[in-house]
Parts: structure tokens; sequence; C-alpha cells
């Protein structure tokens, strides 16, 4: 869950709640980590490990250990929020859309497979006058296109093999059927429901782009066609990706495997993971926050990039924050709502700048509507006292300090553990140096001595001592 534009806002006009932050600040403190945001970072990255999301999570308990920090996980259960089902139902249609777009793609990519064999046939041959309007006319061609071909016929032709009359209606058939396919998939992209903008922009390349091999008849048009197949691949791998879905069981899978190497995690059921981190940071269990926009639901810092490898951890403090703005909690949570969240919609026309002085100057949400411009009018989604309720009633954690406490597994057991999981706690370290490294350095001109510069076997050796 986010907040639109909060960061850039606070950035703004309240620069000192925003800064960069070593790791090395948070050395011999308990951090609550919402364990689900890292997660689909985990599954959607371009990590190759046949168990990403594992090597993920081993990745990061390094990265704490090598920062002396203890770790909380909190993942989310599998009751959500109902007050979350817009959110909900707008992800199920991106899911969708990814689905009949992947679909999209793997016939555009045997497509494009069958237009370069084709056209080496063709480029050597060629089809007469005739075959070419019917062709263009199979891809809905306008009379311009045509007349294109009237131009070309004009032209001297390049030299042309002799070939029979079997081999030319073989070329013009396959021509033809795959003209064909290309004016159905033409036609069904332009459906915004079911398909990407980026699915409808190849389409319309794959259509210009074979228009002009037809007319054309030119080897200068096979680099073209050989970059459009490269975007379509690489367009395959990303929607590929997106459609991967994270389970319920990927969730226990990663919570079982963190808590058998002495890592303390907890599941937040009927609310979201980032809110119970927020209440274990309000009630003393944790000093800051590692999510992506907890700043609705509490007090303490909230750590961005805390595990990224070419960014340095930024922390934003909601005090501070607020003070700087010049709200109260109250209004700080009204101008959140009217940001933009996942519990309620917004009001048309108020972005994050108006947001935040229209709740500066009346307070809350209920005077602003009060005195609304009737240029601004409310979504029928605007529903913020939900949203408020949600911000303001956050989840209970666990009271008992034995809840606090690790499970004692053995040493022999957390080596099977990495085994079955494919782990190289050597290669693991060789990695979190360099995170560990490039994060703790905050001024370049302040670099002094590499403090892990020290022999990587050794680091793996006490890594294993410690399992």
């Amino acid at each position: 869950m986010g907040v639109q534009g909060l960061t850039g806002i606070l950035s703004r006009y309240a620069p000192k709640s925003v800064r960069n932050v070593s790791c090395a600040a948070f050395a011999a403190q308990t951090i609550a980590i919402d364990a689900s945001c890292h997660l689909n970072k985990f599954i959607y990255g371009d990590e190759p490990h046949a168990h990403r999301h594992i090597y993920g999570f081993y990745q990061l308990t390094r990265f704490c250990d090598m920062n002396n920090i203890k770790p909380i996980f909190v993942f989310d259960g599998l009751r959500r929020l109902e007050a979350k089902k817009l959110e909900h139902a707008k992800r199920e249609r991106s899911r969708r859309k990814v689905k009949h777009s992947l679909l999209f793609e793997q016939e555009q990519s045997l497509r494009l497979d069958n237009w370069a064999e084709v056209s080496d046939m063709y480029d050597q041959t060629g089809i007469s006058k005739e075959s070419m309007h019917a062709i263009l006319g199979e891809m809905s061609d306008t009379i311009d296109e045509i007349e294109k071909v009237e131009e070309q016929q004009k032209a001297p032709l390049t030299d042309q093999k002799a070939i029979s009359d079997e081999k030319q209606f073989e070329i013009e058939s396959k021509l033809t059927q795959i003209a064909q396919e290309l004016r159905v998939a033409i036609a069904i992209a332009e459906d915004s429901e079911k398909y990407t903008r980026t699915v409808r922009d190849l389409a319309k390349r794959e259509r210009e782009l074979v228009s002009d091999i037809i007319v054309h008849r030119s080897d200068s048009l096979r680099p073209a066609l050989d970059q459009l197949r490269r975007d379509n691949q690489a367009m395959l791998q990303s929607l590929e990706k997106r459609s991967l879905r994270v389970t319920q069981r990927m969730r226990d899978e990663c919570k079982d495997f963190l808590q058998k190497l002495g890592y303390v995690c907890f599941t937040c059921h009927d609310h979201e993971a980032e809110a119970m981190c927020a209440n274990m940071g309000r009630l003393g269990r944790a000093s800051a926050i590692v999510s992506e926009d907890t700043l609705v639901f509490g007090n303490s810092p909230l750590l961005r990039y805390f595990f990224s490898k070419n960014r340095q951890i930024l922390s934003i403090d909601p005090i501070v924050a607020r003070e700087e703005l010049n709200l109260s909690r109250d209004a700080f949570v009204d101008f959140c709502i009217l940001c933009g969240t996942d519990f309620s919609g917004t009001i048309r026309g108020i972005g994050p700048h108006r947001a935040l002085k229209a709740i500066q100057k009346y307070g809350s949400i209920e005077a602003l509507t009060m005195n609304l411009d009737p240029r601004y009018s409310p979504q029928d989604t605007f529903d913020y006292k939900q949203a408020r309720k949600v911000f303001n009633n956050l989840p209970p954690i666990p009271t008992e300090d034995e809840a606090y406490v690790p499970l004692n597994t053995s040493r022999a057991e957390k080596r099977e553990l990495l085994e079955y999981y494919d782990i190289d706690p050597t290669e693991v370290d060789k990695k979190i140096q360099n995170a560990v490294l490039n994060q703790s350095i905050i001024n370049h001109q302040n670099w002094g001595v590499n403090p892990f510069l020290s022999n990587t076997n050794h680091l793996a050796e006490q890594n294993l001592l410690k399992l």
C-alpha cells in the first residue's frame, strides 16, 4: 500500500523529515519488516534462483546480520481487509490484462517467426500486383497503402529467381494466412480492458513493418523485423514475470524458513502487515519500520530501499513530517487520504499539492467538502471515513515476551535447510558484502578503508558456525 505522491511532497515541504541514512545507524536495534512487501520484490525480481523468494529472504537476513540488526518479519495473512476490496478488484483486472497480453505476445512471437521465414523467400521472388493488393487487403490496409503498391510496380524490381507456380502459390498462401492472423490480432488488441498499451503499439509496429516488407521487398527492412522480434521477446519475459502470483503457500514457506533460521515472524490477519509493523513501533517492540508507506499508521521512522543494491536507505520520520507541515496526526491522515490510498477513492482534480494546501487551510476533509469548489467532485469510491478507520485502528500484536524469542534450531538442521533450497552461504556473503558497503557510505568524499575487505570465506565460516 502507498500514498500517492507522498514522498515527493515531504521532500519539498518537509525536507527535514526525509534523509539518507547508513544501515550502520540501526546496529543493535530491532526493526519490523513488512515481509509481504519484500516477498513481492523477490518473486518479481530478476534473480534466476529456483527458489528466488527463499533465496531473497536469506540474503535479507544476512544483510541484517552483517549490520547487527535484529529483524522481525510480518507477513500478510489469507484474510485481508474488506476495506481494500476496490484495490483487490483493480489488481485482479490488472492480472487478467497481463494474462490476455501474454497470450497475445506468444502468438505474435510465432507470427514474427513466420514473417521472417517467408520474407527470406519473398525477397528473392516477389509476387504479383494482384497478390499484393489481396494481402494488403487482408490486413485492412487503406487505399493510400494500395497506391504505394502501384508506385512500386513502376520502379525497377530487384533481381528475382525463377520459381515454380507451386512455390509461388506456397509463398502467397503463407503471406495471406499470416496477414489474416495479423488483422484479427490488431482488431482484438484494441480492447483496452484486456490488452496493455505496449501490446497495441507492438501490433501496430508489426502491421506497418509488414506492409513495408510486402510493398518494398527490401533486405534493408530485415533489421527492423529483427528488432521487433527482440522487443516482442522482451515483452514476453516481462509479462511472464508479471503473470506470477504470490500465494499463501509461498508466504507460509518463507515464514517457516525464517523461523527455522532463528528469526521472529508473525502473520497479520484481517489487516495489513505494515500496520502491524507500525503498531510494533508504537508499542516499543521495534525502533523503525521497513516498508513502503507506513507513515499514516504510526510514529516510527519508515525505512525505504532498506535492502537495495544501488540505492541508499531513505528514512522518513512521520513526527518531523507532521511538525514541518504544521498538521496534527488526524489532519495528516486526512491529507494522505486525499492524496490517494488503497482504502478510498479521491476527489477529482485534487492532487497531493492541492490536498496539502486544503488540509492546512481547513484542517479536515469534512471542512474541506463544506467549502469545496464545484470544479472538484468526489469519486463514487471516496469513502474517507472507512479509510480513517483503517489508519486509526491498528491490528493487535503479541504482548508476551516469549512470542519474540526465536526458535532454537540446531546447526545441523539449518545446514540441511540451506542445502534443501540450494543456497550457498559463501556466494551469498559475497553479494551482501557489496550491498552493505554501498549502503554504508553516504558521502563519497568520506570513503575510508573498506571495512569489508576481510576474507569472504572467513565470513562464510562464521556464518556457518552460527547455523
